[in-house]
């Protein structure tokens, strides 16, 4: 038996509108027996549905070419999704190389013949035009190289194949950073300097950040420091193709009259912006498609001018006994942190980010070890103190808390401000000298295939019909599980049922032809019989004013 989501809203032609309200899971009422068969459906109208029209097969993709990693080829028009190395995409490309056969496929399923891709030379003169070392994660001693700032549990970091860096998301709403520990040293040419990062994070409702920032912070949050340079690319970002899980090549290069954004070599973005400083820190913010699970992937790092040796240090996550940030003289939780890693460290730093409430005096802030307080001070200028912002502080605390005489633990630990105001801790670590010890773990395997995202509305409602518009978009899948089609129910009772033999998603429009009120069900209809599926609920209502 298979399970399924279902959804409720309403709709309705003069003012009755009741928004979605309920999801339920509960046992589909197909038969009890299991089968390894693809599902297959067969097309069905009752006599007030008018299906959509059966269009011809889609052409083909015109040009098909393979380099660098991946596999793309020109837009068909027409097309819901494209089938290539046995895999549906929404996007008209795919990560791979060799000659691959690539195949349109319509909003019903139905394929194009197939055209094989032409292998195409890479380019690799990029890395000649960085001046400086490209990091390609074959080390995985990476905490040696890179401060990380995710949610412990909810970004998990790994290495891939071919040493990438691979990092999951399985919560959701998240995002990483990573900060070189070298620091970004701009030249005296006309090209002061150059930024680039292979990776997918920029695909379908993804977002790549890169700050450039004086300092050592560890993030910056919405509103960056004065003197930053942010750039974005994500959706908003129009020229490029950019599929779910495909590596792109993305180069910020700082000039005398500006920056330029590069995609592949080929300019997306520019602007007049010319940087005030020297030398900065760069930031690397990776937010992943908003698929479960979320998986981002980074090939490459490099920038101009990080040959500088950094000291090396040993972090030590650690978790203040609140996360909200406490006046000077409030009541602390009993709760504190173990001294271990500071019995043998000749010194040590806290660092540690917090997000800042509506008001609070930063330059009070201090980090409370027991009965020692530390002050904190930002690790920038420039820095916004609107409520929301981000700031990273730090702190060296005094030799009456290192070495091997004193007590195990330190209690409280905690972080005060004065007027606080609902500031909060993002994260806090302790840094004391010493090489890392940490290492990557494998990555797990590709996740595996996501059914398209279904939507459904009605629209069009007049007193004795309405159009159902259903739609089922996979644009953020790394790769799409297939789908044998959908069905419409009408007050429970079978309506309509719309093939789409391995679909991989597109938009239908049905006219359903009926007076009063109705429950309209749409059912998806994975090809994989053991899939989970959704079921939209939609509460036709007609009123008069």
């Amino acid at each position: 038996m298979t399970p399924r989501r279902r959804v409720i809203a309403a709709v309705g032609t003069a003012a009755v509108l009741v928004a979605a309200v309920l999801v339920l899971r509960e046992t589909d009422d197909r038969g009890n027996r299991r089968s390894s068969e693809p599902v297959r459906l067969t097309r069905y109208a009752a006599e007030f549905v008018t299906l959509p029209a059966l269009p011809a097969a889609p052409p083909p993709p015109s040009s098909v070419w393979s380099s660098d990693g991946r596999v793309q080829w020109a837009p068909v028009d027409g097309a819901a999704g494209y089938e290539v190395f046995g895999r549906l995409v929404a996007s008209p490309e795919i990560a791979g190389t060799g000659r691959a056969d690539v195949r349109a496929v319509d909003a019903f399923g139905q394929r194009s013949i197939p055209v094989r891709a032409e292998e195409r030379p890479g380019d690799d003169t990029w890395r000649r035009a960085v001046l400086g070392p490209i990091d390609e994660f074959d080390d995985t001693f990476l905490e040696r190289r890179y401060h990380f700032s995710g949610r412990r549990g909810c970004v998990n970091l790994g290495s891939g194949s071919n040493g990438r860096l691979v990092i999951d998301m399985p919560c959701g709403n998240d995002t990483a950073v990573l900060r070189s520990r070298s620091s970004m040293r701009l030249n005296e040419a006309d090209e002061l300097g150059r930024v680039v990062v292979v990776t997918d994070a920029a695909g379908p409702h993804g977002k790549l950040t890169l700050d450039l920032v004086p300092g050592t912070p560890d993030r910056v949050g919405p509103i960056p420091p004065a003197d930053a340079i942010r750039v974005v690319v994500d959706d908003s970002v129009a020229p490029g193709t950019r599929g779910a899980g495909v590596l792109h090549r993305f180069e910020v290069v700082l000039t005398r009259s500006g920056l330029r954004v590069l995609q592949d070599g080929e300019q997306i973005a520019a602007s007049q912006v010319v940087p005030k400083w020297r030398e900065a820190s760069v930031l690397v913010g990776l937010t992943p498609q908003a698929s479960y699970p979320g998986r981002v992937v980074v090939d490459a790092l490099g920038f101009t001018g990080s040959y500088q040796p950094v000291d090396e240090v040993i972090e030590t996550q650690i978790i203040a006994g609140t996360l909200r940030v406490l006046e000077p003289d409030e009541e602390a939780p009993g709760i504190g942190i173990a001294r271990i890693p500071l019995r043998d460290a000749p010194s040590a730093r806290l660092q540690a980010t917090i997000r800042l409430g509506d008001g609070g005096d930063v330059n009070g802030l201090v980090a409370q070890f027991g009965s020692e307080r530390v002050p904190l001070r930002p690790v920038v200028s420039g820095w916004s103190g609107a409520q929301d912002s981000e700031l990273t502080v730090a702190g060296d605390l005094p030799k009456s808390l290192l070495g091997v005489s004193g007590p195990d633990a330190l209690t409280p630990f905690v972080l005060r401000m004065p007027g606080a105001s609902q500031a909060q801790v993002l994260e806090s670590y302790l840094e004391v000298p010493g090489q890392s010890p940490l290492k990557l773990e494998l990555a797990p395997d590709e996740p595996a295939p996501v059914l398209p995202v279904m939507t459904a509305e009605l629209t069009a409602v007049a007193p004795n019909d309405a159009t159902l518009v259903v739609t089922l978009d996979g644009a953020a899948s790394r790769s799409v599980a297939p789908v044998a089609g959908f069905e419409v129910y009408v007050d429970s009772a079978h309506a309509a049922t719309v093939p789409m033999p391995g679909g991989v998603g597109g938009r239908h429009e049905l006219k359903i032809s009926l007076g009063g009120s109705h429950n309209v069900e749409v059912r998806l209809r994975p090809e994989d019989p053991e899939r989970q599926t959704d079921s939209v609920w939609l509460e036709l209502s007609r009123s008069s004013r």
